[in-house]
């Protein structure tokens, strides 16, 4: 390939085989690509922004002209709602608020909306493989007033020794964020294939600010776990029939 910088000269030794004829000013965020050959192939690349980009060229016949703009990739955030009250003070009454209203959202919807006013319910129904159990995210609601996501899960043994579980672990991680509860319910065991209900809520952050977390996020739910040893069986041993040999 013959590379210049686009402003000077450039000098070739007469019979050399060229493909492609390349330019690059320097401190330009372009390259221009020429092919001088048929069928000429080759391969060219590029040095952007830490990554490197295998470009191959092929010389063709028609629609000879094409063009790649190379972009940085976009690190994806939690969202977050839009125009946000004040920071709300976490308590355990207003932490259990939570979880009940959160239970009893088809009722109360119907019976007494005023108390579940602002709440947003996203039916997500997906599931979170973990090592050692598999995690419906059944629903999430986002309380506004109390700055707070609430998740009601189902939690599935999928191993054949019971599961030691630790509620006051889980937590919810968006991208590279992680948010631990606040407030949480759910089953301390979990018998081999059993399936029991859990829940918990995030409440604000841990500095007092407020997460803004909406519901529409999809969450990654974790919790630690243990497997219980299996218990060996006790054996008592079969006496001989009297005058047997050992």
């Amino acid at each position: 390939m013959l590379i210049d910088n686009g402003h000077d000269a450039s000098e070739v030794e007469e019979g050399t085989p060229l493909r492609f004829h390349i330019t690059h000013a320097p401190g330009s965020n372009f390259i221009l690509v020429q092919s001088l050959q048929p069928d000429a192939a080759g391969r060219l690349t590029a040095i952007y922004d830490g990554a490197a980009y295998v470009i191959q060229l092929r010389t063709v016949a028609a629609d000879s002209v094409a063009s790649i703009i190379f972009g940085k990739a976009e690190v994806a955030t939690a969202k977050r709602v839009e125009a946000p009250p004040e920071p709300v003070k976490f308590s355990p009454r207003i932490g259990l608020s939570l979880l009940d209203r959160a239970r009893a959202y088809p009722v109360l919807a119907k019976s007494l909306p005023k108390a579940v006013e602002g709440v947003t319910l996203r039916a997500q129904n997906r599931k979170v493989v973990l090592p050692d159990l598999e995690i419906t995210v059944q629903e999430v609601y986002r309380f506004s007033k109390e700055d707070a996501v609430v998740f009601l899960l189902r939690l599935h043994n999928t191993t054949d020794r019971t599961l030691e579980l630790a509620p006051s672990t889980f937590a919810a991680r968006v991208a590279q964020e992680r948010f631990e509860q606040s407030i949480a319910n759910g089953p301390r065991s979990l018998e081999p294939g059993a399936t029991a209900d859990a829940e918990f809520a995030i409440v604000g952050l841990p500095d007092g600010n407020r997460n803004d977390l909406s519901a529409d996020n999809a969450f990654t739910i974790l919790v630690n776990t243990t497997r219980r040893e299996a218990l060996a069986a006790n054996v008592t041993p079969t006496p001989s029939p009297e005058g047997s040999q050992p």
